[in-house]
């Protein structure tokens, strides 16, 4: 195998092998690489053409071929996805719930803080007028044993017509579900 200085020496005319001319003809390698050097010192000298000639396509298809096929699991990662929404869906519901009852909580004791002062504990708490705005309080008695009233025959007699009634709609409405 030639090494990179004998194939610069040929390159700058400085040496001439028949062995490494071989070389370079039968060896594709090599031959690109004596093409590279020829082109680094075309640069150099300020001798580069127009338009040079780079086959970037074959070289990156080349390159593409040998990449290896990365297949991802998408149903895991749709799964995890929507257990994490899942997640962070329940999180939002749980802290807006919170903060409402947190709210409320503060409410309650807010109204108990503002409706008892120190200097009132001993005075009664007020209690609801339950007069009303134009009238007067009416005595009211309590009996201590009510009497039952008691239904004449026609009132028990129309008593027992509406109940029949009623149980002839419900048998009515039995039969037509069934």
């Amino acid at each position: 195998m030639a090494n990179k200085e004998q194939l610069s020496a040929l390159v700058d005319n400085e040496l001439t092998d028949a062995a490494l001319l071989d070389l370079l003809a039968n060896e594709p390698e090599h031959a690109e690489q004596w093409s590279n050097y020829h082109l680094i010192g075309d640069v150099l000298r300020g001798e580069t053409p127009k338009q040079i000639d780079i086959d970037i396509a074959s070289g990156v298809a080349a390159a593409l071929e040998q990449e290896p096929a990365i297949v991802a699991p998408k149903p895991q990662a749709a799964e995890q996805k929507e257990s994490s929404v899942r997640v962070v869906r329940f999180f939002k519901y749980a802290g807006q719930y919170a903060i409402a009852a947190s709210v409320a909580v503060a409410a309650i004791i807010g109204v108990q803080q503002y409706s008892y002062q120190a200097n009132d504990a001993d005075q009664p708490l007020p209690v609801f007028s339950t007069v009303p705005v134009g009238g007067a309080v009416a005595p009211v008695s309590l009996q201590s044993n009510p009497q039952p009233r008691e239904l004449s025959e026609a009132e028990i007699m129309e008593q027992r017509k509406r109940i029949s009634a009623y149980l002839q709609d419900h048998r009515f409405q039995q039969r037509i579900v069934e």
